[in-house]
């Protein structure tokens, strides 16, 4: 296929440079090889020679919510062409259909295995901006979101962090699952450097995304704590990860009784696994010697929903107290969890020379 190239850009990814000669053209919108770029994106490419932003969101079964996610990403008002891509990973309902009808790419894992780590690398790899922000299916952005993660970037931040708020029509069991597990990361929390940052709302320079090595893909990480290897990777390089509050997502957590449970056990079933691994963790040191964090866990459940109500009540969150029953059951499902996924760690593999020399003093 043959390349136009505009003259006299300079870009860190050439593919945003390029469209091809012989696209066709159909409502102001390219169609070219199964991707569609806005006459809009394209113009400012050349003319202005701007870097699009490249916003990644890996969508399964998100039919409910990819339509108001799409629509709030293409209502931020900033200088920028965006490219925006959904990266449908096996979806049996409408989800890529409804992504369509919005100026973004539509990509197909192939794979279609529900892996949220695989789709964001996927995405990551066919996207052309910087930087790449991680966005999830059912996280709507609030305004000025994007602003504000540019902002952060435009500091020296390598990876930017949003704010994960909570919606107001969330369900009992919803808002006791949002409360069990976004108590660090809310816009109430002040902005500055931290040790990690969940994905939902993730913002890394092209560049420090790909020399981070990307998400985690080998189970059990592909699902949850996929982050914390490429974050523990660009700490050792000297680069931070940066909490931007006024970069704000929502975020719409499922509702019922066993939805809560299969959320925290997950995150507790690799949680040891890869925190110690990486130490890319609040409080890493609880994670230096695995074993004896695992004895110490029956003590654990307490004492984390002792810290959850703590925090929330600081900020000024009254909720907490009607909700301190749910978020106990959370962290013991957590726990148990953890018990589990350290007894499954230690059949798979033995501690590693490398593993171990992450304590080390260089």
């Amino acid at each position: 296929m043959d390349f136009a190239e505009p003259p006299n850009c300079d870009f860190t990814a050439k593919r945003c440079a390029k469209f091809p000669a012989d696209s066709t053209r159909q409502n102001n919108v390219f169609y070219c090889d199964k991707h569609h770029f806005s006459a809009i994106q394209i113009i400012d490419s050349i003319m202005m020679c701007s870097v699009p932003v490249s916003i990644v969101i890996p969508a399964r079964n998100a039919e409910s919510w990819i339509g108001e996610v799409l629509g709030s990403v293409f209502e931020q008002q900033v200088d920028r062409p965006l490219d925006v891509i959904v990266v449908d990973d096996g979806s049996t309902d409408r989800t890529g259909a409804v992504a369509d009808s919005f100026p973004c790419r539509v990509i197909s894992s192939q794979a279609g295995s529900g892996s949220p780590a695989r789709a964001r690398n996927l995405g990551a790899h066919e996207s052309f901006g910087d930087p790449i922000v991680f966005l999830d299916a059912d996280c709507t952005t609030q305004p000025g979101w994007l602003k504000a993660l540019l902002h952060a970037h435009a500091e020296g931040h390598a990876v930017v962090g949003g704010a994960i708020d909570m919606p107001s029509d969330l369900s009992f069991t919803a808002r006791a699952d949002y409360l069990s597990g976004f108590y660090l990361v809310h816009s109430r929390r002040p902005r500055g450097c931290v040790p990690h940052h969940p994905p939902p709302n993730l913002s890394f320079r092209r560049e420090a995304f790909f020399i981070s090595g990307g998400f985690s893909e080998a189970w059990p990480l592909y699902y949850t704590n996929e982050e914390r290897a490429p974050l523990g990777r660009l700490r050792e390089m000297g680069k931070t990860i940066f909490f931007e509050p006024e970069a704000t997502v929502q975020h719409h957590n499922r509702p019922g009784f066993l939805a809560l449970l299969r959320r925290h056990y997950r995150w507790g079933f690799t949680s040891i696994e890869s925190k110690h691994s990486t130490r890319s963790a609040r409080m890493a040191w609880l994670y230096r010697w695995p074993l004896v964090t695992a004895l110490g866990v029956p003590f654990l459940a307490v004492a984390h929903t002792v810290l959850i109500v703590g925090l929330w009540l600081r900020h000024g969150r009254l909720e907490i107290i009607v909700q301190i029953p749910l978020v106990l059951v959370s962290r013991i499902t957590y726990v148990v969890g953890m018990l589990v996924g350290v007894a499954e760690w230690y059949k798979r593999r033995s501690f590693s020379t490398k593993t171990v020399k992450r304590w080390r003093s260089p």
